[in-house]
């Protein structure tokens, strides 16, 4: 085992809950919380119930369940079927690093994992904040994406760290869970580029079902590569550059990702922020010409494509500047309604798109991923122009939702499944979650919810 990797597995096996730091259980908390409204919101999605429906196709012993219907299938199938649904509507969490990605991709496998092996709250909670760091910590030590690698990847890392101390194993089997799926779960950054497939919203739930695999694995006496990281052909190979530090702040990196307040890629955030700020001091039909201002990597995701004018999709549209900004700016506000398909191609949302302009700003790539600045300046037909600079977008680690108003945004998601005593009864359920004796008991009453 490579000294990396080594340095990972003693993280992993060492983790304790009793030795984590409260805020760092209470950041966790709001994580499942979060991921918990996401998936209800998107349960009746046509994509996520296809999902469900080859999720069911399978079976496993243990077996785990699909969240709202309660469908036995196999710990995998059930990581990649809830992972889909909480990731589908683009309102999870988010990591801004060298690399970034969205660590609550790995929610679902690890909430599968952990009722299948009856274990307690306190464990998915220690696993959760162990998976999460070697995510994170994956993403500050490399750019992935200049070498052509998605996000995913870390969600394979991450995964099988978080699974290996579900499992309960030791430094040896931890370091094989690692390498098992380091070296299986390379995944491609096409995925983030062009016209988005249905494949965006798979992709990183795709990585957690390889991380738990591995770990299943591993726990059966399977190894992997001796040196996935540092030998040859291993990842530094690969990435080029790579330090991959573990453990080395004084707050676990969990605490450091941040919630969305809008539904859409994250990148957008603060731009959308900007747009509503401005909204009410301008009359739309006066509107001769809007800028977004924004930093490097929200340009290449947002505004640096040509189909960013013209989206077909969901999946293209909650990546498109043009059409989100367009979207705040008539409706005052930005909901997943608004990327229905019918929606996509109104008039006055199109002619407003095409008044919009994006461009990189060195200002703001130089504050990135410190800060994720958006500017948005409008300029009107009669010359007067008005412009806001959103300098942390609400939810950031910066600028993050209170926590009534995180419930706020699980009572508005969750309505999809339930309102009321019962989806109160599910927030203070969650908000106890290190005090469930069993991981099953979250998912009965995830399995029970009235209206899934």
């Amino acid at each position: 085992m490579d000294a990396t990797t080594l340095r990972i597995a003693r993280h992993v096996a060492a983790a304790d809950f009793n030795r984590l730091p409260e805020r760092a259980i209470h950041e966790c908390r709001r994580r499942i919380i979060d991921s918990v409204a996401c998936a209800a919101a998107a349960y009746r999605e046509p994509f996520c119930s296809a999902i469900r429906t080859v999720a069911g196709r399978y079976g496993g012993t243990p077996a785990a369940r699909i969240w709202g219907s309660g469908e036995r299938t196999s710990i995998e199938m059930a990581a990649f079927a809830n992972g889909t649904m909480l990731r589908y509507q683009d309102y999870s969490d988010t990591h801004l690093g060298r690399s970034n990605g969205h660590p609550s991709d790995m929610i679902g496998g690890l909430v599968a994992l952990a009722e299948s092996f009856d274990v307690s709250g306190k464990d998915l909670v220690t696993a959760t904040i162990v998976a999460y760091e070697v995510y994170c910590s994956l993403c500050d030590s490399t750019s992935l994406a200049t070498r052509a690698l998605d996000q995913a990847t870390c969600a394979a890392a991450g995964a099988a760290a978080g699974a290996a101390r579900l499992l309960g194993l030791g430094e040896a089997q931890a370091g094989e869970a690692i390498s098992l799926a380091l070296s299986s779960s390379l995944q491609l950054y096409n995925v983030r580029t062009g016209d988005l497939s249905d494949w965006k919203s798979c992709a990183g739930p795709n990585g957690a079902r390889n991380g738990i695999f591995a770990a299943l694995l591993a726990r059966e006496g399977v190894t992997g590569p001796t040196a996935v990281v540092e030998g040859k052909g291993g990842l530094r190979d690969i990435v080029g550059e790579l330090d991959w530090k573990i453990g080395a702040g004084e707050m676990p990196l969990i605490v450091g990702t941040h919630l969305k307040f809008h539904p859409v890629c994250y990148h957008g955030q603060a731009a959308v922020d900007a747009a509503l700020a401005l909204r009410d001091k301008v009359p739309v039909e006066a509107i001769e010409a809007t800028e977004v201002e924004t930093y490097e990597a929200a340009f290449r995701a947002m505004g640096g494509d040509p189909t960013r004018w013209a989206p077909t999709n969901r999946e293209t549209a909650d990546h498109s500047l043009p059409y989100t900004i367009a979207v705040a700016l008539l409706n005052g506000r930005l909901t997943s309604a608004d990327y229905e398909r019918e929606r996509l191609g109104d008039p006055q949302t199109r002619r407003l798109m095409e008044r919009i302009r994006v461009g990189c700003s060195a200002e703001l790539t130089d504050a990135f991923p410190a800060h994720s600045r958006s500017r948005v300046t409008i300029r009107l037909k009669d010359g007067s122009t008005y412009s806001h600079l959103q300098h942390d977008p609400k939810g950031s680690a910066a600028n993050p939702l209170a926590d009534a108003e995180l419930e706020l945004k699980f009572l508005e998601l969750y309505r999809a499944w339930s309102d009321g005593p019962a989806a109160r009864r599910m927030l203070d359920m969650l908000w106890s979650v290190d005090r469930l004796a069993s991981v099953s008991q979250l998912v009965d009453a995830l399995c029970a919810a009235p209206g899934a």
